[in-house]
């Protein structure tokens, strides 16, 4: 039956174009994951800097109003310093989780373009944006609770 097989491969003229195709679709696929990936980092990048801007600006808030004021709505230095160490975990999960998908993408860059790559691409893909949406919000939480610190 094997045999069978690839003899009628062998004799389909336009077996090889589809072989191509399918390579490129798969690059193409790899090349959409790495991209998608470098956007992320980048919006990554940028909301962790807003976001330590914000907890800047609370900390020097906090060293100019040495006397609490009476609202009760500055931050206190032991929330500033959770929030900033919640924000440096996040940003070191966060390296970890993109150096983990590289790898992953340098892995299936070395197999033979398969369905199971094309599968095996598609669940990365899956997984990365889960991560992404987690990982979202738990910068959302982050800013949230300094708005609660904050009193706004």
């Amino acid at each position: 039956m094997f045999h069978f097989a690839a003899a009628a491969h062998a004799a389909d003229p336009f077996a090889s174009i589809q072989e191509r195709q399918n390579q490129f679709r798969q690059e193409t696929q790899l090349d959409q994951l790495r991209r998608d990936q470098q956007m992320s980092d980048l919006r990554q990048q940028q909301d962790h800097a807003r976001v330590q801007q914000q907890l800047d600006s609370a900390r020097n808030q906090q060293s100019e109003n040495l006397r609490p004021e009476p609202r009760g709505n500055t931050v206190q230095q032991p929330d500033v310093n959770r929030l900033q160490l919640d924000l440096n975990r996040l940003q070191n999960e966060q390296q970890l989780k993109r150096l983990q998908a590289e790898q992953r993408i340098l892995q299936l860059e070395k197999q033979p373009a398969s369905a199971q790559r094309a599968r095996q691409t598609g669940a990365l893909s899956r997984e990365q944006q889960i991560e992404r949406l987690q990982q979202r919000q738990k910068l959302d939480d982050i800013e949230e609770d300094l708005r609660q610190f904050r009193g706004k």
